[in-house]
């Protein structure tokens, strides 16, 4: 006997099947009707879940911002230093662009909508300060400790956050990173810098 999926498990399902669509085909060029079809589903099974396909969107953006703040909580709660919680949130975030080809092109799909959408481009802005946040809290909690040096804590959080972005978007489009070794030489220099000597902001001898 076939067994029912349950609310979530058909939830996954029906979602995964959108991604797939939105990225094959770009949001404007998905219908429900075709969801359905890459989910194997009626349309109406769709709309038992779903009330619309902006709703479908809706629930993959909020599944992948929960994804990303998750992996965040997860680095605040490393003991040990704020070196060891940053390295921690990188490797995390390595491991995570790895394994996530389709949440890497659905990035894509998605910065597309931001352009357009305003309501989308409010929840990109504020998912992107809300990590920047985090970020800037254990660089500050590294500079209280006299761990590190006295830097501008969120500037250097919005560094490492775009940093992140480009790396995630060059994924999605083929470009080809070793990422582990380009994690390791970034949080090389995050923590050492370059320069042997102590330099300005132009980059001069001091």
């Amino acid at each position: 006997m076939t067994r029912h999926k349950s609310h979530d498990e058909r939830r996954a399902q029906i979602l995964g099947a959108a991604r797939t669509c939105f990225i094959r085909a770009g949001y404007a060029h998905t219908r429900v009707d075709d969801i359905a079809k890459e989910a194997g589903l009626s349309k109406g099974g769709i709309y038992f879940h779903f009330k619309s396909k902006r709703e479908i969107f809706d629930a993959l953006h909020g599944d992948q911002q929960a994804q990303t703040k998750a992996l965040v909580e997860q680095a605040r709660s490393v003991e040990g230093s704020a070196s060891e919680a940053l390295s921690t949130l990188a490797a995390t975030m390595v491991n995570h662009l790895l394994s996530a080809d389709d949440r890497r092109k659905f990035l894509i799909v998605l910065a597309e909508m931001g352009m357009r959408d305003p309501e989308i481009h409010q929840n990109i802005v504020d998912a992107h300060d809300a990590y920047v946040d985090a970020l800037a809290a254990h660089i500050q909690a590294g500079i209280d400790a006299g761990e590190f040096r006295a830097v501008d804590a969120h500037q250097t959080a919005m560094f490492l956050k775009v940093l992140i972005d480009g790396v995630e978007q060059g994924m999605a489009i083929g470009y080809q990173f070793d990422a582990m070794p380009l994690m390791l030489t970034t949080m090389d220099i995050v923590f050492n810098g370059l320069s042997n000597e102590k330099r300005d902001s132009g980059g001069r001898v001091s």
